[in-house]
Order: structure tokens, then sequence, then C-alpha cells
């Protein structure tokens, strides 16, 4: 690790005024000689080793990406029995849409509904069986970590002055001004992020077991059995969520600190983070090795993309079904098995994978078709003589191609 925990000179630091301060203690730290400043907010002694140990190496890691930098930032460790800040910022938009808080809020509350949106989007549960077993996006949430910028991080210190008492939220909340809202204590750091009590991980893993073990009526016996397992995998899954956590504060720093698109960051996250996954990867066992020429990578990844953007292409008029009635067919990886076949089907046409259900798309082009909600495109390719060779799958930030089947 390249990070070395300092005390002395070269950081700026006192930590805010008041109450909420006092749990702050600056935790900085240099990379490659560069100071950076770090600050944890923690209430033990045992969340404050957590919280830096989390941080130190994710630090080394966005330095190393974003270069010759500097930040200071904050990471806020959560304790047991307070409510998560998307709990708090629900209470607030619960509150308005009651008509109960200032009219001057209005603007904050459309803020916080919107980035709440975007956060439940990312982390939808799509799949129908974990669905019936009643697994939401509020399952996951006790420890979910998430960035704390804007009237967030506000409403965390309000709800922080209020000892977190729902009651005395709400009541704060119903007298609250934009003028008080605006008051922020934590401007000072480029970038401030919430992690859960590391206690919480085992909680949620224990809920999705008993949601699981419900829906499918095991005995008692077996239900031993399984916690005897999971027992003994709680490293494994304990790496794979710290992983993700990782992966997150990551993409927190980098929106800070860089200029790089969101699709961007997503995908250098997305490629540390996979680095983190206990999946018993051959080769070198130096992590943050790996997690370095990973991101390099998706550097160079992101560069090609930036010289050909995704474009939403809209949907031909009118068109002619000879056009694209050379396409129709199979396409494989293996010309051993089938793979995809498209076809047309009444005004639009089906690009169908054997392992999932037919998608429907649309003509933009003499070669190129749209899905409904612009999202994903198939180019058909063509050789010299004009025969088809394959089709090319493209969404913002993947590509694909699928040669036809001979």
């Amino acid at each position: 690790m390249a990070l070395v925990g300092l005390t002395g000179a070269g950081f700026a630091a006192e930590p805010p005024a008041g109450d909420f301060g006092k749990a702050i203690e600056l935790a900085p730290f240099v990379v490659n000689g560069k100071p950076l400043s770090v600050a944890i907010h923690a209430r033990t002694k045992g969340d404050r080793r957590y919280g830096e140990k989390f941080a130190d190496e994710v630090i080394d890691i966005a330095y190393e990406t974003l270069g010759d930098t500097s930040f200071k930032g904050l990471v806020i460790v959560g304790a047991k029995g307070e409510p998560h800040p998307v709990d708090l910022c629900r209470q607030f938009l619960a509150l308005a849409k009651a008509g109960q808080l200032d009219p001057s809020l209005a603007d904050t509350a459309a803020e916080l509904e919107k980035g709440l949106g975007k956060l439940q989007d990312k982390f939808k549960i799509d799949d129908e069986e974990a669905r019936k077993m009643g697994i939401t996006f509020d399952t996951f949430l006790p420890a979910m970590p998430v960035p704390l910028a804007g009237a967030a991080g506000r409403l965390y210190q309000l709800a922080w002055a209020e000892k977190f008492d729902r009651a005395r939220i709400e009541q704060r909340l119903k007298t609250l001004t934009r003028d008080e809202l605006s008051r922020d204590e934590l401007t000072r750091y480029d970038w401030v992020f919430y992690v859960p009590p590391h206690s919480t991980t085992a909680r949620v893993l224990n809920d999705l077991v008993d949601k699981a073990l419900q829906a499918e009526k095991v005995g008692p016996v077996k239900r031993g059995l399984i916690r005897t397992a999971l027992f003994a995998f709680r490293p494994v899954i304990n790496k794979a969520v710290e992983g993700l956590r990782k992966g997150m504060l990551f993409s927190a720093i980098l929106r800070a600190q860089s200029k790089w698109s969101d699709e961007d960051i997503e995908a250098l996250a997305k490629a540390y983070a996979q680095e983190l996954m206990p999946d018993l990867k051959p080769g070198s066992g130096d992590e943050r090795k790996r997690a370095l020429a990973a991101i390099e990578k998706q550097k160079l990844a992101n560069a090609e993309y930036a010289k050909d953007p995704f474009a939403k292409p809209g949907r031909l008029a009118a068109f002619d079904p000879g056009t694209y009635a050379p396409f129709e067919g199979e396409y494989t990886r293996d010309p051993k098995q089938s793979g995809f076949r498209f076809k047309r089907e009444g005004d639009s046409y089906q690009w169908i994978d054997r392992h999932d259900k037919p998608r429907v798309f649309y003509p933009a082009g003499d070669r190129l078709l749209v899905n409904e909600d612009g999202t994903m495109t198939l180019r058909f390719l063509v050789d010299d003589t004009g025969a088809v060779t394959g089709v090319e799958e493209r969404w913002v930030r993947r590509r694909d191609i699928i040669p036809r089947k001979s």
C-alpha cells in the first residue's frame, strides 16, 4: 500500500465546529509524497479504525487513476441504530408531498427525489424470483453506502443534531427554511461519503437467507445446514460486499475530482470493483496491481467510445420490409449452437436470444434498428458483395459483434 498516515504540518483541516465536528478526526495520508487530507467521522475507536482501513486502499487507487491531484474528503461511518441517509431523504420527501414543508424547499425536494430515483434505478431488483421472495432495494439498503452531496448531507447533519429521533426530526423539518438548510458544515470537503456500520452486512445477509428459506419452506434440519454453510462462506461474502463499497467510494471521488462523464466513471468504478471480488483469479495475487491495470485498460476503452459515441437514432416513419428481409435468420458465436435469431413481427422486428425473452426493434436506417427506449441498436454488417456477415449489438457503454450462422 502506498498510503502512510501522517500527523503535523502540511494538512489543513480543522474539523467543523459544533457537536457534529467533535466526532471528526483528521486521517491524513500521503501517496507518492503527495498529501491527501481525509477525515473520518466515527463514534467509536473500532468504527474509526474500520473507516481508515476502508478508505486507505481506495484513496491510493483514486490518486493513481486521477494523476497528480490533491483533495480533502470525509468518510462518515454510521452508528448502529441510526437511520440510513436514504430514510432521512424519504422522510423529507413525504412531508414535502404532504405540503408540510416551507414552500421555499420545493427545489430541494425535487433535487432529492431525482437523486433517490437514480439510486433506486441503479440498484433495482429485476429478478422475478427475488421479488417473489420479497427481496427489494430496501432489503440491501441498511448495508448500502452513499455519497452525501448537497441536500442529503445537510439533512444528515440536521438529523444528527436531533439525535436521529424521528419525531424530533419531523418537527424540525416542518419549521425548516431554505436559508437554514443551506448552512452546511461539510462544504470544506471536496467529497463526503457515508458508510453504514460494518455489522449491517451480517444483518442484511441473514435477512436475505430468511426470505429465501421462507419462500422455499425449508425444514429446520436443512435450514441449519444452510446457515452452517453460510457461516463458512461469510469471509468470501464480506470481501465481495467490501469490494462493492470501495467501488462506490472510488466512483464518488472521481465524480468530485474529475471532468469525466458519468458513463466513463461508472465504467472505471466497475473495472476497479471487479478486481476486488473473491473469484479466485489466476495469475498475480497483487490486488492493487490488478486493479490499476484494469483501470488503465478501461481508460483506453473509454477513449475509444469517445471517438465514436453512442447516439440514439430515431425510428423511420416508413420503411420497406424488403430492406430488412436479408437480415432475418440466425446469428451465433458458436457454429455448433443456436444463439440469436432476427425475424419480422408485424410492423417491428424481434431479436431473440435463446436464453432470454424476445426484444422488439424498429427500423432506424438501411441496416440499423433501435429498441423502444433507444438504449440499444442492431447494425447489420455486410461484406463487399453485400452478403450479411453478422450484427453489431450496441449500448451506450458496450458493443458486441455476433457472426451470422452459416
